[in-house]
């Protein structure tokens, strides 16, 4: 069966990347079919509610950075039921020696803070009179944050930092890509602590927000799914041939023409259905590794565990050798997803570091997190309840040199119009990103 209209555009992929180009496509007017492989949208978008809390085994905020996604929030009529982070969670905790040490926002108060030595404070706050590279070659995050703030402070603040965003390698991620205003700092000023000075100055017309739902991050993509969910054909895509004048999407029992594509699958899904002979593109998109994350969510009476009364939760650097990544206080965050008499904390596991956990047992990692989460934060009496879920491929990276990989992509791009890659491993990991990015290519188009 083959089907074929004008003015069509096939959006594959139904994560929030997909559902997000799909619901601005469509309000340009586009003839919008969406591809989803699987029975339910929203990718790694998992929200569950049940006696005690909401679960969120993905996203467990939205960091609305732009307004984009408050916008579309507004259009989705769903401001009733948003849920603001509180005040008092603005306050993180790192993990060192065993021990939680307060971080708050204010730079000064690092200067009172036993997270880093005198030796690890003195090398921080000489970063304005440290010398600077001139050159604009990339290089890993790691490598660029030790040359301007010092080792000590890579390891017990950069580090974790960079792991409970992307749960990477900071040694291999791109400073570039991921961090390159602090990068023009260092080119511009000759520091990025006089960067930051300097664009402080500098009024935005909108003050980024942490945000939620009552029934967790999922209830956004719900609802894009229900504004269109006429428009979404649940079918595996099989291959994506680009023709002459359109583009043939092939599925197990279909084949449909369109005349654009905008694809959000992951890399190593559109490399398996992008039928052509592009090497560089195919080992670009190769190139790209994706972390796994195991995601853990503890339920506990509130007489058995003591949360700080403020804060978002905790950081694990590496140095610590455990294998807990950090741990997220739900309840803390957003009081009204938990019953009174509970704490809910979500714990994270995996990425680059610990690859193992594709493998492992779970029961057996809960047990090891649960363990070290306890030793950590005191804990007197065991979980009302224990739920896990494990992306094995949770989190692309992106690599020192990944501008190649991106100039490869927008060669693509060019040489077949009508065919553009979207996504989390070409916009950025977070719901903002991905909604920005998706906005942002329908104005293109």
């Amino acid at each position: 069966m083959s089907t074929s209209s004008s003015n069509t555009i096939a959006v594959l992929g139904g994560g929030i990347s997909g559902l997000s180009a799909a619901w601005y496509l469509k309000k340009k007017g586009f003839e919008v079919t969406l591809f989803e492989a699987q029975k339910d949208t929203g990718g790694v978008i998992r929200s569950v509610s049940n006696q005690y809390s909401v679960f969120d085994f993905g996203p467990n905020t939205i960091r609305d950075k732009t307004g984009s996604v408050s916008e579309m929030i507004a259009d989705l009529s769903l401001e009733d039921e948003v849920l603001s982070m509180s005040e008092g969670s603005k306050t993180r905790f790192i993990v060192k020696n065993g021990e939680l040490k307060k971080i708050k926002q204010n730079p000064i108060s690092f200067l009172f803070s036993d997270v880093l030595s005198w030796k690890g404070k003195k090398e921080l706050f000489s970063e304005p009179i440290r010398k600077s590279l001139n050159s604009d070659a990339d290089e890993s995050i790691g490598s660029f944050l030790e040359r301007r703030i010092g080792k000590e402070a890579v390891d017990y603040l950069a580090d974790p930092f960079f792991s409970g965003i992307y749960a990477g390698d900071i040694y291999s991620l791109s400073k570039n890509k991921l961090i390159g205003k602090l990068s023009d700092f260092e080119q511009e000023y000759g520091s990025i602590s006089k960067g930051f000075l300097k664009s402080r100055k500098k009024k935005s017309s909108f003050k980024p927000k942490m945000i939620s739902f009552k029934k967790g991050v999922q209830q956004l993509t719900d609802k894009l799914t229900e504004r269109f969910e006429n428009s979404i054909l649940h079918e595996e895509v099989k291959s994506l041939h680009v023709q002459q004048r359109n583009f043939k999407v092939t599925t197990a029992d279909h084949e449909y023409i369109f005349d654009k594509v905008v694809s959000c699958l992951p890399a190593y899904v559109l490399k398996e259905v992008l039928k052509i002979d592009d090497q560089k593109l195919e080992n670009s998109l190769l190139e790209i590794d994706y972390s796994p994350m195991l995601s853990t969510q503890l339920v506990f009476k509130k007489e058995d565990l003591n949360l700080p009364e403020n804060g978002f939760g905790l950081l694990v650097p590496r140095r610590e050798n455990i294998r807990l990544l950090g741990a997220i206080w739900k309840s803390n965050i957003f009081p009204d997803q938990t019953e009174d008499e509970y704490v809910h904390v979500n714990l994270m596991t995996g990425g680059s570091h610990d690859i193992k956990v594709i493998n492992q047992d779970i029961s057996d990692i809960e047990k090891e997190v649960i363990e070290e989460f306890s030793a950590i934060m005191n804990v007197k009496g065991d979980a009302e309840m224990v739920f896990s879920k494990l992306w094995k491929k949770a989190i692309p990276q992106f690599h020192v040199g990944f501008a190649s990989v991106e100039e490869s992509m927008d060669r693509f791009q060019q040489e077949n119009e009508g065919f553009y890659i979207g996504g989390n491993f070409r916009w950025g990991v977070s719901v903002s990103d991905c909604v920005d990015g998706a906005k942002n290519l329908s104005e293109f188009i």
